[in-house]
């Protein structure tokens, strides 16, 4: 099987992580740079990339790259490749296009370059030119340029990979699963030790909890990839891949995962995501402030508070801050990893981090500060 290049997309502060995923599942990571993963490999590797990635947005099947000197180059460079051979007109694409270069005046300009260029090339070659669907395309077409450095390439997830298939319900502020994910995992958590979010509105943190502590894989409800209208798409391989994954689920005897949040409301929806994931009977769920805290010890409290940027502003938000603050200190020997605000967490918390994160929460510059209540 050949060998071609591959990214994995992430965002910001899951690098390291995303990284060790890739080469858990035997694949060597060619090189990090902001917000890709490099690796060149088979279409077995992507496929496990796919199957098995819990911090990363998409891999992307690299096409082309190069550097351009004109933003007229781009249309050269993607009418260039032979599209006759990745769809045909009666498919449907989807172009994205990331720009952060001062040689495009507009990024949406570029991106509807790109698709002529496509169109154009189809007619060219076959005599008819294949539509655009931006809501379910048979292949997804994802471009950035970087500066001088254009990449053209076919985005093998289609739906981003946080997109599980398990939440039935939406907190105002959920997190992405894959951030979810990445928290659980940057905290060290020991699947044999209890975990708690006190925080925990639709269960996104605990429902990755149990997703790695039973080796569930992300892909696990997921019905549809990118990939699969690739016209070299293997559905036995994949298939036998996707099969091995799931073998390797461990039974959840034994596991210590509870939630709670001040909001009933909440709550509900949380059995609700629960429930979708096969998880209901394993996570403890409780309608209960934060001021009412209570840890098992040796327990890992891993969180996103409401922070005022989201969800009210600093008069709302602190009183649950100082409360979780006195409560965590009267549970000594807990590991805490929190996610908040990056210009704010330390001023509400008032506690010094053995390790911080930065991590976006969407468009938000954040932090996951980790803290051991013994050293308080």
């Amino acid at each position: 099987m050949a060998t071609e290049r591959f990214y994995a997309t992430l965002g910001v502060g899951i690098e390291q992580l995303v990284s060790a995923e890739l080469t858990a599942l035997g694949i060597e990571v060619a090189r990090i740079e902001p917000g890709r993963a490099r690796f060149e490999g088979t279409l077995d590797d992507a496929y496990l990339a796919l199957i098995h990635l819990r911090c990363a947005s998409r891999v992307v099947r690299e096409l082309v790259f190069c550097e351009i000197k004109l933003e007229e180059d781009i249309y050269d460079v993607v009418r260039a490749i032979d599209w006759s051979r990745w769809m045909t007109p009666d498919m449907t694409f989807r172009v994205t296009f990331n720009v952060h270069s001062s040689l495009l005046r507009s990024s949406r300009f570029g991106l509807y370059r790109i698709k002529d260029a496509i169109c154009d090339q189809m007619v060219e070659r076959v005599g008819r030119r294949p539509s655009v669907d931006t809501d379910s395309a048979d292949l997804y077409v994802t471009c950035y340029l970087e500066n001088r450095r254009f990449s053209v390439g076919l985005d093998g997830a289609g739906a981003p990979l946080h997109m599980r298939g398990y939440r039935s319900a939406s907190h105002e502020s959920s997190l992405r699963e894959h951030l979810a994910a990445a928290m659980v995992l940057q905290s060290r958590w020991d699947p044999t030790a209890p975990l708690h979010d006190p925080f925990c509105g639709s269960a996104t943190i605990l429902t990755e909890a149990a997703m790695i502590a039973t080796h569930t894989p992300p892909s696990h409800w997921r019905k549809r990839f990118g990939c699969m209208s690739w016209p070299d798409f293997d559905p036995v391989r994949f298939d036998a891949l996707r099969a091995q994954a799931e073998a390797a689920i461990l039974p959840a005897e034994g596991l210590r995962i509870s939630g709670a949040d001040c909001s009933a409301h909440w709550i509900e929806s949380a059995r609700a995501n629960l429930a979708t994931a096969g998880f209901a009977e394993l996570i403890r769920l409780q309608v209960r402030d934060v001021e009412y805290m209570r840890l098992e010890p040796g327990s890992w409290v891993v969180t996103n508070p409401p922070y005022g940027i989201r969800v009210g502003d600093e008069e709302t938000y602190a009183p649950a801050w100082q409360s979780f603050r006195e409560r965590l200190r009267e549970h000594p020997g807990t590991r805490v990893a929190v996610l908040g605000a990056e210009e704010g967490i330390e001023k509400v918390f008032r506690l010094r981090p053995f390790k911080r994160n930065r991590m976006n929460n969407g468009s938000i510059p954040c932090v996951l500060a980790q803290y051991r209540i013994d050293d308080w």
